[in-house]
């Protein structure tokens, strides 16, 4: 026997049996004696269970009773081709056979009611963990009452059972023919199978209320976690940003620890060396006009070499200095490579020197975007780990993230003297800025190399990539002609170079 349910009042089983056995008490006529004892529902069926396997146990040993089963179900099939004969000879045969014919239907009532009860008790048996499990789960007084009213049908049907196991031959034999199980149990049976398939039904309904509640619930859930997303990831996005800053601080200071002169102060040298120079002859800018004005307003990445003479290496320079100062007069984005005051033989590292500057010059000039640049493929761990021209080039393209149009002034007079190989030397780094220019993806590149070493321009024009070569001429001047004194730009009167 089980012990009485220690759980809070209403919504335990054993509150549920008592107000089950109390609405059996008011609204069915049976016996509930052997109940006084009982805690549960499950007590009575393993009272009712007990009963049947007595009952069972009883029944193995008659062999008269299996056979008189089997020949009262074998004449009953063939029931109705006797009542057909018995009509020949009603005086006598349908008397006989009325007889038998009552007695194999009290054989056959006794056996189905005996099958009935076994399968009704083992489908109670699987009802009633269900049962227990909803009530547990669902503690709403509508599932109370739907197992109260499932309970209720229950008890009924198992006292009754009860009953017909225990009693006698003769009264079983009795109740075979007075009350056959479809007479008597079937109704009360189909009752206990309804009240199932509504406490079903019903915990299907509650089970949907919830996971709409649920659903809600995690809507909420969801909203707040969304609301603290956003908080958290502006806090975090600061951090980030803060973290971002000084990886960009550190790629400035790595890429301006170099031995070459500052390219700031590179070209105010230049500007000023170019306005007190004191030139007798001009290039021929009417010339050089339209082929600047094209490369300047193409909308693709291009390189032009401007190539002047040793009679013109001074204009050659300043044209350099000039193209540099208008272009920031027109508010575009340029990078530069001018020779400072020095003079000095080139060394092997020049290249990679020379582009780490145009790098901290990108930096600087975009620096806003290279903040939220920075990621695993661009940090300062991995410009300082940078060796090689290659690697420089790449660090170059990652630093004009987001600019659309960048252009690039170099003299090649800056790359220094080299006497052996000057021009073989000269033109591994030419031929770094052109594979630059050729690669970038997403950038237009205006490059624009400026040279008077003819060596250096004959090996550009023989090359198989040959890029644009624009040769510096002297400005043709009339005969009687006087030379005056160079006059400031703002005052001159030629016309100037236009980069648009």
């Amino acid at each position: 026997m089980t012990t009485p349910c220690d759980k809070p009042a209403l919504f335990t089983p054993h509150t549920v049996f008592e107000k089950a056995l109390s609405l059996v008490k008011t609204n069915a006529a049976i016996d509930i004696t052997p109940l006084q004892v009982v805690y549960g529902i499950d007590d009575v069926l393993e009272i009712v269970a007990a009963a049947q396997r007595k009952y069972e146990t009883k029944r193995k040993g008659s062999k008269v009773r299996e056979r008189l089963t089997a020949v009262s179900s074998r004449v009953m099939y063939y029931g109705h081709v006797l009542d057909v004969l018995s009509q020949h000879h009603p005086e006598y045969v349908s008397l006989a056979w009325g007889t038998m014919k009552f007695l194999f239907v009290l054989v056959l009532n006794h056996e189905e009611t005996t099958s009935e009860l076994a399968k009704a008790v083992a489908n109670i048996g699987d009802v009633l963990p269900r049962a227990r499990l909803q009530l547990d789960i669902f503690r709403v007084d509508s599932m109370k009452a739907a197992i109260e009213r499932l309970y209720s049908d229950i008890i009924t049907f198992l006292v009754m059972s009860l009953e017909w196991y225990e009693q006698g031959s003769i009264r079983r034999a009795w109740k075979a023919f007075a009350e056959p199980y479809k007479v008597r149990l079937k109704d009360l049976r189909d009752r206990i199978d309804e009240s199932a398939r509504r406490m079903d039904n019903l915990a299907h309904t509650l089970a949907q209320d919830k996971i709409s509640k649920i659903h809600d619930v995690l809507l909420r859930l969801d909203a707040n976690m969304n609301a603290n997303h956003l908080v958290y990831l502006s806090r975090f996005s600061g951090l980030d940003r803060g973290q971002n800053e000084i990886q960009t601080d550190l790629i400035l200071k790595t890429t301006g620890d170099t031995t070459l002169p500052d390219p700031v102060e590179t070209l105010r040298f230049c500007r000023s060396i170019r306005r007190k120079r004191m030139l007798r002859h001009e290039i021929d800018r009417e010339a050089l006009f339209p082929t600047l004005e094209n490369w300047s307003k193409g909308l693709r990445s291009s390189l032009v070499v401007l190539g002047g003479s040793g009679s013109t290496r001074f204009q050659t320079k300043d044209l350099a200095t000039e193209m540099v100062e208008l272009l920031q007069g027109a508010e575009k984005q340029v990078l530069w490579v001018l020779k400072g005051p020095r003079s000095e033989n080139a060394t092997d590292s020049v290249h990679t020197l020379l582009l780490k500057q145009l790098v901290n010059q990108a930096v600087q000039l975009n620096h806003r975007r290279v903040v939220g640049h920075i990621s695993e493929n661009f940090n300062a761990p991995r410009v300082a780990a940078a060796r090689s021209e290659s690697d420089w080039l790449k660090i170059l393209c990652e630093s004009l993230t987001g600019v659309s149009e960048i252009y690039l002034i170099i003299d090649m007079e800056a790359l220094g003297y080299r006497p052996d190989d000057e021009a073989s030397f000269w033109l591994g780094f030419f031929d770094s800025i052109q594979l630059f220019v050729q690669n970038v993806p997403g950038i237009a590149v205006k490059a624009a190399v400026v040279s008077f070493r003819q060596d250096f321009i004959h090996s550009v024009e023989s090359a198989s990539a040959k890029p644009l070569v624009v040769p510096l001429t002297r400005e043709t001047k009339q005969a009687g002609f006087k030379v005056q004194k160079r006059q400031p730009w703002s005052k001159r009167r030629e016309p100037r170079l236009r980069l648009h």
